[in-house]
């Protein structure tokens, strides 16, 4: 897999969840929120690119900081997976 992300767009935390599920095919029961999010992460392997990544940070306040701390963090649990930001 090797999935391009554009994230510069995302005014909220739905489109966030939304933009990453629809383009890493994530399973039916995927939540949209974090757990959920780390748990897909962590089953996935290839290369993941997440474009904008700093507009949609500044978008989505103190949810982004923490989006981004549990993508890193799943990225570095998952060998298989090769996530930039």
């Amino acid at each position: 897999m090797n999935v391009t992300i554009d994230c510069g767009g995302c005014a909220d935390k739905k489109e966030l969840h939304a933009r990453i599920a629809a383009a890493l095919s994530f399973p039916d029961w995927y939540g949209h929120n974090l757990d959920a999010l780390y748990d897909c992460l962590n089953e996935i392997s290839g290369k993941v690119r997440l474009l904008e990544w700093e507009t949609a940070e500044a978008n989505l306040g103190s949810y982004g900081a923490k989006a981004k701390k549990v993508i890193a963090t799943a990225a570095l649990h998952n060998t298989k997976l090769d996530l930039y930001l």
